[in-house]
């Protein structure tokens, strides 16, 4: 472990995600598998995405490369493996996470390294790390009376929502960042 960064250092959190991204990209660019498997990997990015956005998007100026791939991940939410229609968002979004990987999510540690202190870092990250523990165990609030618990973070309309769900602190939460 790099005593400056330590693991929960929110620099660290968010470097680990924009790899983690990168290696789920690098993987449905490979194009392998079957297109139920490529729609399985594809939620998965999603899902990473999503919770990596709730992390980073106070420190982004707003816009670019995350808000393109939110309209990317809602049009392919709804669509299915065999429409051709697929390939195309997933191709999208690979672009829209690629450039945020290259550019956005560099500038945004960048700036929480030079804004915030260690201590203040170490905190952040420890929020987000257990914001992300928490969201596995609670039910969409929403939801908790409709759905089972076990339903409630699969795949299909609405998916995107309830996993940013999962993650964001509700109105009467503590309010820090997921």
């Amino acid at each position: 472990m790099n005593r400056s960064h330590p693991a929960t250092d929110l620099t660290t959190v968010l470097d680990g995600d924009h790899r983690e991204l990168d290696r789920l990209c690098t993987e449905l660019e490979l194009g392998q598998g079957s297109p139920e498997n490529r729609k399985d990997l594809a939620d998965h990015l999603i899902s990473a995405l999503v919770r990596h956005t709730v992390a980073e998007e106070p420190y982004l100026d707003g816009g670019g490369d995350l808000a393109e791939a939110d309209g990317l991940m809602r049009e392919l939410e709804g669509a299915g493996p065999q429409e051709p229609r697929f390939e195309r968002l997933l191709g999208g979004l690979i672009r829209a996470v690629r450039r945020h990987g290259r550019d956005e999510g560099p500038a945004a540690v960048r700036r929480i390294r030079l804004g915030d202190s260690a201590a203040r870092r170490e905190e952040l990250g420890r929020e987000v790390l257990d914001a992300r523990k928490a969201a596995a165990r609670l039910p969409h609030p929403g939801l908790a009376d409709r759905m089972p618990q076990a339903d409630q973070l699969r795949p299909g309309p609405g998916f995107v929502d309830r996993v940013r769900a999962a993650f964001v602190p509700s109105a009467g939460g503590t309010g820090s960042p997921g």
